[in-house]
């Protein structure tokens, strides 16, 4: 699903117009509809408090930083894109200093390595839950409870998310999995995709194929929130395989992402690393070659493991270089799109 920051400014305005005008059941069609138009034409005609005022801005920072910077060349023209997004979220926190997405994403732009935001994520982590649960706890009307079980448990899900993903990359796998499991046992349908990476801390913990498929099943309501299957779960499974030199398991699994996605060849020949959004991991549509290069990108630490050791070549290799793979490269080549793609983003349009 992944966390569509216009959607969600959105929606917690409509919200909070629905509560000012004691609007009730929350589920009234023609008042969204209404309200949804009124957004579209200027959202600040729905925007009331400062706290709505700084979610605005985070909002229209994100789509600045996760949403443009990563495909503009210029160094001049990103930095000044850069500095621009820094000022609405200074703007912001200035407006609602308890915003805890723009504290992170703040954290996120200034932190000097991913160590450094690891360690500001984890250390604050059991404030940013506390402000949750009290936030549950003190919900009094139907309209706090709403809120506290949804819009206002979106910015801890996704300090969860931010805090699983750098924990993967600074090689903490079970504070990965630690993580997922919080943000799951509030959030069962997973709207923040924190199994994924779940999954990639799993296969980085040399697991089984058996380990794997329990913790789909432990965790059945997230991975039933779509029908088709996902690119993450396949190549976790084609990592496990090929690391237990399974070459047939790792064979049926890449085969499953060319099932899933029939122009895959190129995302996985050229495997392009992309940055890891901000504010959450970016919009795409799925079952799609751009969710492809997503998982792509976050598996790097999968694909490149044993790379330069003389006894195996890494699964990077073995991926770009195995037949199915060569194969649609030429079909890409001979039909001229076989050059490196970008993935077509979501959110912020």
């Amino acid at each position: 699903m992944a966390f569509d920051p216009l959607q969600e400014d959105c929606l917690r305005l409509i919200f909070r117009s629905m509560q000012r005008e004691g609007i009730y059941p929350l589920e009234n069609s023609a008042y969204i509809e209404a309200a949804m138009e009124r957004f579209q034409e200027d959202p600040g005609s729905l925007i009331r408090t400062d706290e709505d005022r700084a979610f605005h801005l985070m909002a229209k920072a994100t789509e600045i930083i996760d949403y443009r910077l990563p495909f503009i060349s210029s160094d001049e023209q990103a930095n000044a894109e850069l500095a621009r997004a820094e000022g609405l979220l200074n703007e912001a926190a200035a407006l609602d200093p308890a915003n805890r997405d723009v504290e992170r994403m703040r954290a996120a732009i200034k932190a000097p390595t991913n160590e450094e935001y690891f360690r500001f994520l984890a250390d604050r982590e059991p404030e940013v839950a506390a402000e949750a649960e009290k936030r549950v706890v003190q919900a009094s009307t139907v309209y706090e409870r709403e809120y506290a079980h949804d819009l206002g448990l979106r910015p801890y899900l996704r300090w969860l998310a931010a805090l699983a993903s750098k924990a993967l990359i600074a090689g903490r796998y079970h504070v990965t999995l630690e993580a997922a499991g919080k943000s799951l046992a509030l959030a069962p349908d997973d709207p923040a995709d924190i199994r994924f990476t779940a999954l990639i801390a799993l296969a980085k913990l040399e697991c089984d194929p058996r380990e794997l498929e329990e913790f789909r099943t432990q965790y059945v309501p997230a991975f039933q929130a779509r029908t088709q299957p996902d690119p993450w779960s396949l190549l976790a499974k084609m990592a496990v395989a090929y690391k237990a030199l399974d070459y047939d398991g790792a064979d049926r699994a890449l085969a499953e992402i060319f099932s899933l996605v029939p122009n895959a060849a190129r995302a996985l020949y050229y495997q392009t690393e992309f940055p890891d959004g901000v504010y959450a991991r970016v919009h795409v549509e799925p079952g799609t070659e751009d969710e492809l290069i997503l998982a792509l990108s976050e598996c790097t630490v999968l694909l490149q493991e044993g790379l330069g050791a003389p006894e195996a070549a890494p699964l990077a290799v073995w991926v770009g270089s195995h037949p199915l793979v060569e194969r649609g490269m030429e079909a890409l080549d001979r039909a001229g799109r076989a050059h490196p793609a970008q993935p077509n983003l979501e959110g912020g349009n």
